[in-house]
């Protein structure tokens, strides 16, 4: 108890200051009472004062912050479980049987809750009863050890109403973060931290720590590779080395590639001599074969320890790498760019660069009229990372399969463009209309992979097109689950596709009626249908196919896993070749990631409305000074191209067409450019250009300016490995070797996973510059620079300019550099935050113990009920002063009122015929009361014919004049009037009394009067 918060009982004042003011103020009102009180009863006197008296105690009460109190009798675990890779995987299966064993023995109400932990923490199971065994399986990365990320997570799900204990149980060998600091923050919060063991160690074992190339070379250079290899005993083995996953051989005595090599106990380092024949990066791997020793043994025990990975950059002449699916559609540029001795090397998009790596072999790609549904994802988002991140150029050339007539509207490339794929608002153009005709999907992930492909193939569209989706409710039956509309921003079919629940139809009947009904009202240049199905449902009839032929209406099929096989596809095929679409058989699983790719390219069947084409016409130059334009002036007539839309920002048009749409633009996208030229390079729309004489310089200039540049300087990278950071130092010399100072760098790195993090290097000495970058993840990082600065003295008036890359390399994650357990440190972390190092028998490890426990104390305000009595009170004792309430007199009735109340509840009423009789009585007895004192007065005269209900309208005339009259008789002091106790006054004598009021007599023979009138008004009706 404490000055600034006491308890008293299970009420709680944080104020209790306030409290004081009890006894000054019932002091204060006992004075006050003396004399305010004095005028009422002994009982009600002192009635008022202990009312009062509570009203002050309840509004000090009140204004002391009072909360209802209630302490905790239970207890709460939250296990941490290790699912790292560096816990082997039969000591997590006897962590989890132990967890199980234990939680057996605990009070009523305790609670467990689970969580795993590896790179990330994931709750598997909130605080729940213990008998309730969840689970669990860690969904996240397990290359990486964060205990101090799970231990947060599992305070943060404690429940605030019972004591709490942590439980990890882990070998404590971590990798990120700090155990130590929530050991700091569990102890600040009374949270005990216990800790159970997973204990292992490994005597023999090699780690291929670290393959060491130079950062940069030159082509046909010989290097020195380094193998740093660490034994914890003798070990035997082979090691291999290949370049760009070709094998080296490093053995020409033997039929083996590998080099036998004997390890000594410790760190061993192996050179390898090797030639760089080529130019571009290359990729060195060290794999170490584990062989058994003269004795039969083998030392080694973990395999994803033995491999470590090394990138070398040979400069060499630029290189551009010239995609396209047709070959002889990029030959007339192939031989420009000989002429211009730019080395090309030429592939199909499905033989391409398959990583970032490969691309950085290339100062340029040129996409020449390529499909977007040639490309993989993982392609496209390395042709955006590549330009964007590496600094690489990228040339899009147009044809009927490019931009978006070739499916890359909505692709990841389609951001690395200085065009819009999608047409201007302003154009008027015909517009595409895609049905999509989704059906169950019974195959592996069939639901996901029914949605992936119908949203491929929606973003493939413009915003301008119409698109329209329908499936079997089996609630509705056939149904639009996104009606035949304009794309638009594709929010809403977005959200369509998504809520797709895939019935099964018993008929393509039903599904491609409501699809032609729309089709035929829509004014479009191009409708297509693209139905996916397992086959089940019966084919259409042979006039609905018609129907479709007689409006143009092309249908593709896509027979996923058909049911009966053939027998059912074929179905399904002759439905696509009657009306001119296409046919896809899936049948493996294999073929599964092909789905989105057909969906883009059945989706191009509505674009072609993209391309212009008509009376050739010369675009306009539109003068920018830019170096690629130097010296040209006019360009050569075209009569196609692929409508694009401009692009706010910094993208330059260079060339405009009809209606100004934008044939070629140039921009800098990241650190690197990008061209797009909307027309062909062939004589299918620019059979001029071929023939013009500026065609060689015209496309040089251009791929020389978008190519990635060599620089002039001297510039060497260096990394240091610095655990989940790496250092990067650049020096820059130029050709004399005087260090470049003042350089200005834009730079980024990328990851494993294809994320970009920005890099910016700051000098720190003459010409060295550093930076550093998070490099946490194993796996490659590419290194890419471009820089800029002032010209070197003595030199030229052009400025330094240029790129560097390096890479740096972790070939397996830290969780396999650990050899044995860490329990020095659990067993630290549980010292500090008084927990314990449990027994390794479940059985007497108690889980929810109480011992160094705080139970807490949860508190629920009640000032509002305080002031609710207080109020109520304060009118109770107002009304006992001012209204003069006999409290004794209400309690008496109340306590009669309670005993009739009682009584007549159990006695029953009489029936309704016995109360209308005797109200019937009742009324009778009066109406002859009534009859004797009007005896020998004339009545009403009854009327012959007339009804009852006229009879009793004129007796109520009648009656109210009487009363009238009678009234107006005792306002004259004509009859006597009598009060309740009093004698009745003697009659007075007749005439006019003393003060000249008419006589008794006189006020009767008017009332008789009044009666007569009303008679004869009642004769006249």
């Amino acid at each position: 108890m404490t000055l600034a918060s006491i308890h008293l009982g299970p009420i709680q004042f944080e104020q209790p200051i306030w409290l004081l003011l009890i006894p000054i103020a019932g002091a204060l009102a006992v004075w006050m009472a003396r004399s305010s009180l004095s005028g009422l009863g002994t009982v009600t006197r002192r009635v008022a004062l202990v009312v009062r008296l509570i009203v002050i105690a309840l509004l000090a009460g009140g204004v002391a912050r009072p909360h209802w109190r209630r302490e905790a009798k239970n207890v709460t675990v939250t296990v941490i479980l290790d699912a790292s890779k560096s816990v082997p995987t039969n000591l997590q299966a006897q962590a989890e049987q132990y967890i199980q064993e234990a939680s057996k023995k605990h009070e009523q109400g305790d609670l467990i809750a689970r969580i795993t932990v590896a790179r990330e923490a994931f709750v598997q199971a909130l605080p729940g009863r213990p008998e309730d065994t969840p689970d669990t399986q860690h969904v996240g990365a397990t290359d990486a050890t964060n205990l101090a990320e799970g231990g947060r997570l599992g305070m943060a799900v404690m429940p605030p109403d019972t004591a709490n204990r942590l439980l990890i149980a882990s070998d404590g060998n971590e990798t990120q973060g700090s155990l130590l600091s929530l050991a700091s923050a569990a102890k600040a919060a009374h949270v005990p931290v216990d800790v159970y063991l997973l204990r292992y160690s490994y005597d023999r074992e090699v780690i291929n720590d670290r393959l060491v190339a130079p950062a940069t070379a030159r082509m046909g250079q010989n290097v020195n590779l380094r193998v740093l290899v660490t034994a914890t005993k003798p070990a035997v083995g082979r090691l291999n080395v290949t370049i760009n996953g070709q094998p080296v051989d490093l053995d020409p005595t033997s039929d083996a590639l590998g080099m036998y090599v004997k390890l000594e106990q410790g760190t061993n380092a192996l050179v390898v001599p090797v030639t760089l024949p080529v130019a571009g990066p290359q990729q060195f791997d060290s794999i170490f074969e584990p062989l058994p020793d003269q004795n039969g043994v083998i030392g080694d025990s973990i395999i994803e320890n033995n491999r470590s990975s090394a990138v070398t950059f040979v400069s060499g002449r630029g290189r551009v790498l010239v995609l396209a699916s047709k070959p002889e559609e990029a030959g007339p540029l192939l031989h420009a760019m000989n002429e211009a001795r730019i080395e090309t090397v030429l592939k199909p998009p499905a033989k391409g660069p398959q990583s970032l790596i490969e691309l950085g072999q290339y100062d340029a790609v040129v996409m020449v009229n390529t499909p977007a549904y040639d490309f993989s994802q993982q392609q496209q988002e390395d042709l955006k990372s590549y330009v964007h991140d590496v600094g690489g150029g990228l040339v899009m050339i147009g044809g009927p399969d490019a931009f978006g007539a070739g499916g890359w509207i909505g692709s990841p490339l389609a951001d690395a463009l200085p065009v819009k794929l999608d047409p201007p608002q302003k154009r008027q153009m015909p517009r595409g209309a895609l049905v999509l005709v989704m059906h169950s999907c019974e195959m592996p992930n069939g639901n996901y992979w029914g949605k992936q492909t119908a949203l491929a193939a929606v973003d493939a569209l413009s915003r301008l097109d119409m698109a329209g989706v329908i499936e079997y409710n089996y609630g509705k039956g056939e149904t639009w689950v996104h009606p035949l509309s304009e794309v638009g921003n594709k929010a809403a079919i977005h959200r369509a596709i998504n809520s797709l629940i895939f019935g099964d139809a018993p008929s393509f009947q039903n599904f491609l009626t409501l699809a032609i009904t729309d089709l035929e009202k829509v004014s479009a240049g191009q409708k297509h249908v693209i139905v996916i199905s397992d086959g089940d449902p019966q084919p259409p009839s042979a006039q609905l196919i018609q129907r479709y032929v007689n409006a143009k209406v092309s249908i593709s099929t896509v027979s996923v896993f058909p049911h009966g096989g053939l027998s059912l596809g074929s179905g399904m095929r002759t439905m696509a070749l009657q009306t001119g679409g296409n046919y896809y058989d899936i049948t493996q699983n294999n073929q599964l990631n092909s789905l989105p790719k057909i969906f883009i390219k059945e989706a191009q069947t509505v674009r072609r409305s993209l391309i212009w084409e008509g009376t050739a016409f010369s675009p306009a130059v539109t003068g920018i000074p830019i170096e690629s334009m130097r010296g040209v002036r006019t360009v050569p007539p075209l009569t196609g191209y692929v409508v694009t839309a401009e692009r706010e920002g910094l993208a330059e048009v260079l060339l405009r067409g009809q209606e100004n749409d934008p044939v070629m633009a140039v921009w800098q996208f990241g650190l690197g450019r990008a061209i797009a030229f909307t027309s062909d390079a062939t004589t299918r729309w620019d059979e001029a250009w071929v023939a013009w004489p500026q065609f060689r310089a015209f496309w040089e200039q251009h791929l020389r300016w978008a190519m990635r540049p060599s620089g002039s300087a001297d510039v060497r990278v260096i990394t240091e490995d610095l655990g989940d950071r790496t250092r990067v130092v650049v020096e820059a010399l130029d050709p004399s070797g005087q260090r470049l100072s003042f350089l200005r760098w834009r730079g980024a790195v990328v990851g494993p996973d294809n994320t970009p993090q920005p890099i910016g290097l700051r000098q720190f000495g003459p010409g060295q510059y550093e930076a550093f970058f998070d490099s946490a993840r194993a796996g490659s990082y590419m290194l890419n620079f471009r820089y800029i600065g002032p010209p070197p003295e003595g030199g030229d008036a052009k400025p330094v300019e240029g790129s560097i890359q390096a890479a740096v390399t972790r070939p397996f994650a830290d969780e396999f550099r650990s050899l044995k357990d860490n329990s020095a440190l659990l067993r630290q972390v549980a010292t500090l935050t008084g927990g314990r190092v449990l027994d390794s028998d479940p059985r007497l490890a108690n889980l929810w113990s109480r011992e160094n426990l705080t139970m807490p104390v949860a508190t629920h305000p009640i000032w509002l009920q305080f002031a609710i009595a207080g109020i109520g009170l304060f009118l109770m004792d107002v009304a006992v002063r001012r209204v003069r309430i006999d409290l004794i007199a209400i309690a008496h009735a109340l306590r009669r009122g309670l005993k009739g109340s009682r009584a007549k509840a159990g006695q029953q009423l009489g029936s309704l015929q016995e109360a209308r009789a005797r109200a019937r009585e009742s009324m009778a007895q009066r109406g002859d009361g009534r009859a004797a004192e009007a005896k020998g007065s004339a009545g009403p005269i009854p009327v012959a014919g007339r009804p009852a209900a006229a009879d009793k309208a004129a007796a109520k005339v009648k009656f109210e004049a009487s009363a009238d009259e009678l009234a107006a008789a005792r306002t004259n002091n004509a009859l006597p009037t009598f009060e309740p106790g009093k004698p009745k006054a003697p009659p007075k004598p007749e005439g006019k009394d003393k003060a000249g009021a008419p006589a008794p007599d006189e006020g009767l023979s008017r009332l008789l009067k009044a009666k007569k009138r009303a008679q004869d008004d009642m004769s006249r009706e």
